[in-house]
């Protein structure tokens, strides 16, 4: 399931990018998110509990990135799995930051896959689920810079 977007957020973009690869906002602002750690400069762990149409979803997993042009632009892919349901989602996500004024622009490109229990629930279903974990994050991380100001 394939899908993009922008948001605004207001800072300039190197703290832009700071925010977007910073481990403690990540845990803040990602939807269920437990804990996300670094564990190298390009690689974080993590896991993240959410609830999905009566399901509760247990979610380990690494997130590596796999390019990078500083601030302009990063690619990153992330794989977790819930073993009591069976399931794996796998990501592959590419986040372009553009300047606009005293703000940055973040497109987002978004390419997730599920397999197990997960998969059976429908993609019109689980798109609703992811689309609204990005909007959420977003939400949070445009909060938390406001809350700074």
């Amino acid at each position: 399931m394939e899908f993009e977007g922008t948001e605004t957020v207001p800072v300039e973009r190197s703290a832009a990018w700071d925010l977007i690869t910073d481990p403690a906002v990540l845990t803040t602002c990602v939807m269920g998110a437990e804990e996300i750690a670094r564990v190298s400069e390009d690689r974080y762990e993590g896991a993240i509990r959410q609830r999905i149409t009566g399901i509760d979803v247990a979610l380990d997993g690494e997130v590596r990135i796999e390019e990078r042009d500083r601030p302009e632009w990063l690619r990153f892919t992330g794989v977790g799995t819930d073993s009591r349901t069976g399931s794996r989602m796998d990501a592959d996500v590419t986040v372009t930051l553009t300047d606009e004024g005293a703000a940055t622009e973040l497109a987002y490109d978004v390419d997730v896959t599920f397999t197990g229990r997960l998969a059976t629930m429908g993609s019109r279903v689980l798109r609703r689920q992811v689309r609204a974990n990005v909007e959420t994050y977003f939400e949070n991380l445009v909060d938390r810079v406001e809350a700074r100001a």
